[in-house]
């Protein structure tokens, strides 16, 4: 796969328990497929995402989550935005 292949995940409003998962798995079986060598997933900020039902995710969350995991062998590159009401 010689060109950019991107994988595109919106958590705007997905349950938390979907956040990771489409980083640590779903877009790791698209990479190994070839289908995408990146990815991108847009999660609301935590005050945001409060004024929303409950079990919505947040980018500070999904961080600290990432954060701990820790780095393995068959990660991707995945930017991650947090977005917020203006």
């Amino acid at each position: 796969m010689s060109e950019l292949a991107l994988g595109f995940c919106g958590t705007l409003c997905c349950k938390y328990a979907f956040m990771v998962y489409n980083v640590c798995a779903t877009m790791t079986i698209f990479h190994k497929l070839e289908v995408i060598n990146v990815g991108i997933e847009i999660v609301l900020i935590q005050c945001f995402a409060e004024e929303m039902s409950t079990g919505v995710s947040y980018f500070e969350q999904f961080v600290w989550d990432l954060e701990q995991r820790g780095v393995t062998d068959i990660d991707i590159p995945v930017l991650i935005l947090g977005v917020a009401e203006t």
